[in-house]
């Protein structure tokens, strides 16, 4: 951890960590003028102790946002409630999302790489991103290349891990076919995404119909997200860009609110927080962001987040130095903190598992030989256990058992004398606070 070498800098950054997301072309000197401390120790200080504070506030958020109370009574075959039963309750799995895009699976050219991927994956992950890059899923038109989703697809419903496809549809080279001179006419366009919609509907159940819409004139959201309204109505449909976590993306947030104005069916804003690969973005400007696109009603999505670990100078904060591993671990688990902690946010998607096939160097959990990096292993703790309800008591003198735990699945394990029973239930916001279990004798 370094102080600030540029005063300038430490003062705009002091105003980003003080509440507000600047306007474009905010300058540093106008920062300056702004009240702050007088010095840079004492500007880095203020700094760090507000991160330090947002980080621990996230705490008390998390068990407001993220826990539902829950009672488990426990009667016998005629209904009768059995006080002194012992519980043990256990979490099977989160409701929310926490993902990676599943872009290295059987990528690696070994067969113990691939399997360890494949494992540190599951052991972490609940929800994959799936690939649909028009330019290389069909680079001969009518040839796309479903065999190798197909095995993905089945890989993940094995284990339970929900899907996103993503994107449909991109203004950008990577989204044009290479049969075709520029962006295929619309016709075209719409044919794609119905089948490719249809082909893994009820196994694919969110989408990115449009990526990054507020950069690229073409092609625009308006009629595709109605197109795949139509073909599955029950789509989670979402809408993604990129540099909002470094100003706001004000382009965005109008294209948006114009969208829902107009009718434009979309369930999800996805929020990319990689752009600028090297900034390592105030807390406070992740909370005011979240904070501004909630306000749209709709649920966010951490879709793309990428603190590498390559040794590439630390910008956009208080702190200064390199981005290695010891720093990438760090900052994830408190961005990880405070979009968990955000009433708003269904989902946290990291861009790319493994430093062999990341699009940024270093920018992989894992390493090129599949070895886990402190963030792997420092956020399977926290996701698997810190935010994971497994807990164990006895029956009050009314045959309940009372706790608050994490939202997902979860099952219940009973021994009340001779009588046993086990049952899974869900636990969300809107559950039934009593679950009966009947305890039957062996």
């Amino acid at each position: 951890m370094k102080p600030f070498k540029n005063r300038l800098t430490l003062a705009f950054v002091f105003t980003l960590v003080a509440g507000s997301i600047p306007a474009a072309g905010a300058s540093a000197e106008g920062a300056q003028a702004a009240t702050a401390p007088a010095n840079e120790k004492e500007l880095f200080a203020a700094a760090e102790k507000r991160e330090n504070e947002i980080v621990a506030a996230t705490q008390a958020a998390i068990e407001r946002n993220r826990k539902s109370d829950a009672v488990i009574h426990v009667v016998d075959s005629t209904g009768k409630s059995i006080p002194q039963a012992r519980v043990t309750v256990t979490q099977t799995a989160h409701e929310f999302l926490f993902g990676c895009n599943i872009y290295g699976f059987d990528q690696s050219g070994s067969e113990a790489n691939d399997a360890a991927y494949k494992q540190r994956f599951a052991d972490m992950f609940n929800y994959a991103t799936v690939g649909f890059y028009w330019r290389w899923y069909e680079p001969q038109r009518g040839k796309p290349n479903y065999a190798y989703t197909d095995k993905v697809v089945a890989w993940c419903a094995e284990r339970g891990i929900r899907l996103k496809g993503h994107p449909l549809l991109w203004g950008n080279e990577a989204g044009i076919p290479p049969w075709s001179p520029g962006q295929p006419a619309p016709a075209i366009q719409r044919q794609r995404v119905s089948d490719i919609m249809n082909r893994y509907h009820g196994k694919i159940a969110f989408w990115e119909v449009v990526n990054e819409p507020s950069h690229l004139a073409e092609p625009r959201i308006d009629e595709p997200y109605r197109w795949a309204r139509q073909i599955d109505p029950a789509a989670y449909l979402i809408v993604n860009d990129y540099m909002v976590m470094a100003d706001g993306a004000p382009g965005f947030h109008r294209l948006l609110t114009a969208a829902k104005a107009n009718g434009v069916p979309f369930n999800g804003i996805g929020i990319q927080a990689h752009e600028p690969h090297t900034m390592r973005f105030p807390l406070d400007r992740v909370q005011a962001v979240l904070d501004r696109y909630a306000i749209l009603g709709k649920e966010l999505h951490i879709t793309e987040f990428t603190p590498t670990s390559d040794g590439g100078t630390i910008t956009g904060s208080h702190r200064s130095g390199v981005w290695d591993e010891a720093a990438q671990a760090d900052y994830a688990v408190k961005f990880y903190r405070v979009c968990f902690a955000h009433p708003s946010v269904r989902a946290i998607t990291w861009w790319d598992l493994s430093d062999q096939n990341s699009w940024l160097p270093g920018g992989g959990m894992l390493r090129k030989d599949m070895t886990p990096k402190p963030v792997y292993e420092q956020l399977h703790r926290l996701i698997h256990q810190e935010w994971q309800t497994c807990l164990s008591g006895a029956t009050d003198a009314t045959g309940r058992f009372a706790f608050r735990g994490f939202r997902g699945a979860y099952r219940v394990e009973i021994e009340a004398g001779g009588a046993t029973a086990s049952q899974q239930f869900q636990l969300s916001r809107d559950s039934a606070h009593e679950i009966d279990v009947v305890a039957a004798s062996k």
